[in-house]
């Protein structure tokens, strides 16, 4: 289950972000978003700051979610307040 979802971890774009539910969704285990968390937890080398919570929100607290929120914003991202702009950012797989 984590291998799987590591490699959709790994194909999300530079500029682009995906939910944890979609990464789940993706690798075949939907409403697995919670194993995503921890498929990202015990992975090095994976663009984690691409992967954000439900409605473009960071849920990473402290130092960890402004890290994640400024290396977004040195790709491109856009925010509207506190969240992404998934309108505009969110990763679609052809």
């Amino acid at each position: 289950m984590f291998a799987r979802m590591r490699a959709v971890i790994a194909k999300v774009p530079r500029g682009r972000v995906a939910t944890y539910g979609q990464i789940a969704e993706l690798a075949g285990y939907p409403g697995a978003a919670r194993q995503a968390v921890w498929a990202l937890r015990a992975s090095k080398g994976l663009p984690w700051h691409r992967i954000v919570a439900a409605g473009g929100r960071i849920a990473l607290p402290g130092e960890n979610g402004l890290d994640q929120r400024l290396r977004l914003e040195n790709e491109g991202v856009k925010f509207r307040g506190t969240r992404v702009r998934m309108d505009a950012h969110e990763w679609k797989p052809g």
